[in-house]
């Protein structure tokens, strides 16, 4: 009879060794699952400040183009346009040859 009930008390203890180190692997899990979404979190929000800079950026740039005097800039230093009275003048550099390289 000492030997079922030492079996019966071992068996106890197995069980709950078990059932402790299921709900261990269960809290780390679920502990894993709150660090990622926080993570995830962290991103979204750095997502969102980037965003609002952006949009600063081009709220502000709105409203320069309702400035004549920026639209003739970016016309001129963007799409090589010129003024009404103006003569364009266009600077093409010169390339050297390939044969001029290897000469000696």
């Amino acid at each position: 009879m000492i030997r079922k009930k030492h079996r019966r008390v071992d068996g106890f203890k197995l069980l709950v060794l078990f059932l402790v180190a299921g709900f261990l692997l269960a809290l780390a899990h679920k502990e894993y699952s709150i660090y990622r979404v926080n993570q995830e979190l962290d991103r979204t929000r750095q997502r969102i400040e980037a965003l609002k800079q952006e949009q600063k950026a081009l709220e502000a740039e709105r409203k320069r183009l309702d400035d004549l005097n920026y639209i003739e800039k970016l016309a001129r230093e963007e799409h090589n346009m010129v003024g009404k009275d103006e003569v364009p003048l266009f600077i093409i550099e010169e390339k050297e040859s390939k044969q001029g390289k290897n000469a000696p």
